[in-house]
């Protein structure tokens, strides 16, 4: 299966960002990750730019460079808070079975309670977050990875003037 995602491109303009011309702009960014929704993450992704313009191979190439190389970023840093989570997500365990344990070793009745209840807390949001937020974070991963490697076709158009 296959996700396809067409671009209609009237000026070079929109297609970098207007701060770098080696970046793509936000709102294009935005536009191919936004076709995605809806559709199977796993799909092979074929984005086809439907052009007027006059555009050499060199600047073909270019683009589609540019293409890899922001999803190709985007890929390294939703690893990269994934894994700062997932460490956060890890400690936050860890305190809850200290509390726990704390609390199977205290003498005091009420500040041992709070210390049960703090501890199983503790627990219950990491768990949590380990089986909620990590499958969405996995699917945005995959997804995004899937668009660095998408293939990339430029379809000219005829000018209807003409």
């Amino acid at each position: 299966m296959k996700t396809t995602i067409n671009i209609n491109l009237k000026k070079k303009d929109d297609f970098y960002s207007r701060y770098s011309s080696k970046k793509l702009s936000s709102e294009l960014t935005d536009y191919i990750y936004n076709e995605c929704y809806g559709e199977n993450y796993k799909n092979n992704i074929v984005i086809n730019i439907y052009t007027k313009l006059k555009i050499n191979d060199a600047e073909k190439n270019a683009m589609m460079d540019t293409v890899r190389r922001t999803f190709g970023l985007k890929v390294q840093d939703e690893l990269y808070y994934y894994e700062k989570a997932k460490f956060k997500k890890t400690i936050l365990f860890l305190i809850g079975i200290v509390l726990i344990v704390i609390y199977y070793l205290s003498f005091i009745e009420v500040l041992s309670e709070i210390i049960l209840i703090l501890g199983w807390l503790a627990i219950w949001e990491s768990v949590y977050s380990f089986l909620a937020d990590s499958s969405k974070d996995y699917i945005r991963i995959y997804r995004l990875r899937k668009l660095a490697s998408s293939r990339i076709y430029f379809v000219s158009q005829q000018d209807s003037n003409s």
